[in-house]
C-alpha cells in the first residue's frame, strides 16, 4: 500500500458489490480515473464467491473492517 484514498462504509444492509461500487464511483470522480486496486479487509469477502469488478482486490488484515483502501495509480 502506497498512496490512496481510505473510503469508509459500514451500511449492513448494503451488499459488498454496492459498498465497492460506491467506493470506486466516488474516487472516480474524484481524481478522474479508477484506483489500481483496493484492500480490504479478509472477513469482508467471508462467503463472497467471485468479485466482478474491473479493479483488483487484495485483501489485508492491516486494512480496518468496512474500510477500502484504494489506491492511486503508476503514472510513468
Amino acid at each position: 500500500m502506497k498512496q490512496g484514498m481510505l473510503w469508509y462504509d459500514s451500511h449492513p444492509a448494503k451488499d459488498f458489490y454496492t459498498r465497492l461500487d460506491i467506493a470506486i464511483s466516488y474516487f472516480k470522480e474524484k481524481y478522474g480515473f479508477d484506483p489500481q486496486c483496493c484492500f480490504v479487509h479478509p472477513d469482508m469477502l467471508t462467503g463472497i464467491p467471485e468479485i466482478p469488478s474491473a479493479v483488483k482486490i487484495v485483501t489485508d488484515e492491516k486494512v480496518l473492517r468496512n474500510h477500502f483502501w484504494m489506491e492511486f495509480p503508476l503514472f510513468e
